[in-house]
């Protein structure tokens, strides 16, 4: 039984029409910060008054508020700001939140990026799901800001596309996703929320540049967490990147499966999106989740299984060591699959590649 499960596993994470949603998780092992940790850190530095925004904010479902939060509600501030007249009255000014906003991404450049750094687990897992059996390259999500995919990619000498045009000054181009080329990508790399190394231009061009430290910083850094409705009249790019994810989740493969790794499911804007995807007419997408264990463990538990309970039983989620939802194994192989612990993503690499010598 234990082989057959490990089987099962591996087709799930390297069929060829499988794509991945990665999370803050997944850097975990390559020294980057949890969302918690980031957001001590990121609080530790900023102005007073930065902090006593934030001490206003409430949790998500189970989690307590993170710096991610607070650039949404700074976010979504300044929207309302823009619509109303008398927003010189309101306790929040616009000159003040955007000097807020770009301090807290100063500081969240100054705790992630790094000079090109890739990561030996990411190496591993990148060659073990590199799909080589289709000419369409591997689709990856990923809701982080740093770059170690990109860095193990060079590293490897995988070709990818990233929806920039170019190299030390690159700008954003989505054509460059699905042109036809005669040696295909083997990763298509979609960054949901932005990179430490993504500045946006007073011109409103966006450009991916090279970004070390806080240092180089030139432009607005592009790191936002917050939901697209108020960000696409001003951010293009993000709208076009969640309407890829949209259209990925919903494409006609007969095994279409996406894979979360290092996501707890506390965006509801993505979670909405993995949702109306797996409901939407002649889907055919299936959701595999290896997720960390939450403290609140009932709170998850109910939260997750919510979710399975409106996707047809075509969501299935592992969580840490403790329970899962979803019928995709039976229960003697679901407990199997708990024991290995593959919300871990070294273990998963492990799980999948074979033990790092």
């Amino acid at each position: 039984m234990p082989g057959e499960t490990k089987e099962r596993v591996i087709q799930w994470l390297t069929g060829s029409d499988t794509c991945f949603l990665i999370g803050a998780g997944c850097s975990r092992c390559a020294g980057k910060p949890l969302i918690g940790e980031l957001t001590t850190k990121v609080l530790a530095k900023v102005d007073a008054s930065i902090k006593a925004q934030f001490d206003r904010l409430s949790g998500t479902k189970t989690r307590p508020p993170t710096i991610e939060d607070l650039i949404n509600y700074l976010v979504r501030y300044q929207s309302i700001l823009q619509t109303v007249n008398d927003a010189d009255k309101h306790m929040l000014k616009p000159d003040w939140i955007d000097e807020s906003l770009q301090s807290i991404k100063r500081e969240i450049v100054t705790l992630i990026a790094d000079a090109w750094v890739d990561s030996p687990v990411h190496s591993r897992f990148m060659q073990r799901i590199a799909n080589k059996r289709s000419k369409d390259g591997r689709d990856i999500f990923t809701l982080n800001y740093d770059t170690i995919i990109e860095a193990t990619l060079d590293k490897l000498r995988y070709e990818y596309v990233d929806g920039f045009r170019g190299s030390r000054r690159a700008w954003f181009d989505p054509t460059v996703f699905d042109e036809p080329s005669a040696c295909a990508p083997n990763f298509r790399i979609h960054k949901l929320h932005g990179s430490v190394n993504w500045l946006r231009e007073s011109t409103g061009h966006v450009r991916r540049a090279v970004i070390s430290t806080a240092v180089d910083i030139t432009d607005t850094v592009m790191v936002y967490p917050s939901e697209q409705k108020y960000l696409q009249t001003q951010f293009g790019v993000y709208e076009t990147l969640i309407g890829r994810f949209r259209s990925r989740l919903r494409a006609p493969n007969v095994n279409n499966c996406l894979v979360t790794l290092g996501y707890s499911f506390n965006d509801e804007h993505i979670n909405e999106a993995i949702i109306d995807a797996i409901n939407a007419t002649a889907s055919n997408l299936t959701v595999i989740a290896f997720v960390g264990s939450d403290p609140k463990a009932k709170e998850q538990q109910a939260q997750l299984t919510a979710i399975a309970e409106r996707c047809d039983s075509r969501f299935n989620a592992y969580v840490g060591n403790a329970f899962y939802v979803g019928g995709a194994l039976d229960d003697s192989e679901s407990k199997v699959l708990l024991a290995a612990e593959l919300w871990k993503f070294e273990s998963l690499v492990d799980y999948i590649a074979g033990e790092a010598t």
